[in-house]
């Protein structure tokens, strides 16, 4: 990870679990991290934690619903920091509402955390690498199996509408991809699809149906490997499971 010292990386999520955990790492790397969330305590004490590493966690509140909030967090970043060399879309949510009894602004705001934030963030994330000259940077997309392939038989509790915006997330990444292909840009598109993580998201029920589970590290970890290739070398996708999982 010699080759992102010093750069920086934005970790949108960063307040808990597999954002967290790559916060964590890449700021112990001696990385200069921007960690986002919607709510920003936990990432403020993290700053506080990780004083000591070889990088440094700038934390910022930003709700992804909301495109001033997004737009505010790019001029910080380019007032501040100059650029960002990594852009790492995390962040998701999941509700317990299905087709039928789910409201539409239910609907809505998993859309807007899950699809239509992220796209804006990575939208205004190339728009600063291309002004600053940044032609080797890297778009990492956090999606999920349950968003990779149909028939759907996810055993786990996520509703229908987070299952499509990681469909959508799936399409995205690869429209992306081409796009960047036919501009003969060099930044990377990474799609890392985990199965069940044990996260906020998942301890109730996980407490309720016990099974095996990846650790956020797990998927970090694979983060961390794709991050490491050679700039002429790109991992599309990754898929990471608990063994016997049968998605």
């Amino acid at each position: 990870m010699e080759r992102w010292s010093n750069k920086v990386a934005l970790i949108t999520g960063a307040n808990s679990g597999i954002g967290r955990c790559l916060t964590e790492c890449l700021v112990g790397k001696g990385m200069t991290v921007v960690g986002i969330a919607r709510r920003v305590d936990k990432i403020k004490a993290l700053a506080e934690e990780l004083k000591s590493k070889p990088g440094k966690l700038f934390p910022l509140q930003c709700d992804l619903c909301n495109q001033n909030d997004i737009m505010r967090t790019m001029e910080w970043i380019e007032k501040n920091l100059g650029a960002i060399n990594i852009l790492i879309n995390n962040a998701a949510i999941n509700m317990d509402v299905t087709m039928h009894t789910g409201e539409m602004d239910d609907l809505r705001k998993i859309f807007d955390v899950n699809f239509l934030g992220l796209t804006c963030m990575t939208k205004e994330a190339l728009k600063l690498m291309k002004k600053k000259g940044i032609n080797n940077g890297v778009i990492v997309n956090i999606n999920d199996v349950c968003g990779l392939k149909v028939p759907i038989t996810c055993d786990r509790p996520v509703s229908p509408a987070y299952i499509c915006s990681k469909f959508a997330l799936t399409a995205l990444t690869e429209c992306l991809r081409s796009e960047l292909a036919q501009l003969e840009s060099n930044i990377k598109v990474i799609s890392i699809s985990p199965g069940l993580v044990e996260t906020e998201m998942t301890t109730q029920w996980l407490r309720e149906n016990p099974r095996l589970a990846l650790k956020p590290k797990d998927v970090s970890d694979c983060v961390l490997f794709a991050l490491q290739t050679p700039d002429t070398v790109l991992i599309k996708d990754l898929t990471v499971t608990p063994i016997r999982e049968t998605m």
